[in-house]
């Protein structure tokens, strides 16, 4: 990758960088309400034998908004399973071939969770979570949020890749 990148990949590493700051934000907020609320249940189960019942189904949701909302960063960090050692065999017109079609079936993937989640988000519209009463696509919806920003920052870790661990290896 050059030192500068052209305009069109400088404004879509830029926008990633956001859509990724704020989606790890969000993940973050969502495992401190998941703790939060695991330990107020804990609390009211056992020590005051009054278990709430919205604990659980709030716990559950945010741990799937923050798995989803975390991804993004997983893949523009380059922290998902590899090929390592098909990566450290190749070197220059064919490593970059590799990293194409790393791409392009990690965008295939999220497209189809983006495609599937869609539909799993609408077909439960109507139906709402026990406890919380609100609607189970607000859960389900994370599927194909953090499917969408994943394929951005899978985008952006192709133009500019980061693989420290790797590079100090090779």
């Amino acid at each position: 990758m050059s030192a500068r990148p052209n305009r069109p990949v400088a404004l879509l590493l830029a926008t990633e960088r956001l859509a990724t700051g704020a989606a790890l934000a969000l993940g973050c907020v969502a495992m401190t309400i998941a703790a939060c609320a695991g330990l107020f249940q804990v609390l009211t189960r056992f020590i005051l034998q009054e278990p709430a019942t919205w604990s659980e189904p709030l716990i559950r949701m945010m741990l799937i908004w923050m798995a989803y909302l975390g991804l993004a960063a997983a893949v523009r960090a380059g922290s998902l399973i590899s090929v390592d050692l098909l990566y450290r065999l190749v070197r220059g017109r064919q490593r970059r071939a590799l990293e194409a079609m790393i791409a392009l079936a990690t965008l295939v993937l999220l497209g189809v969770l983006v495609w599937f989640g869609i539909d799993l988000t609408n077909r439960v519209r109507f139906q709402n979570l026990a406890g919380l009463e609100i609607p189970v696509s607000f859960a389900y919806a994370a599927i194909p949020t953090g499917a969408l920003i994943s394929m951005l920052a899978v985008v952006a870790h192709f133009f500019d890749p980061r693989r420290e661990e790797l590079d100090t290896a090779v």
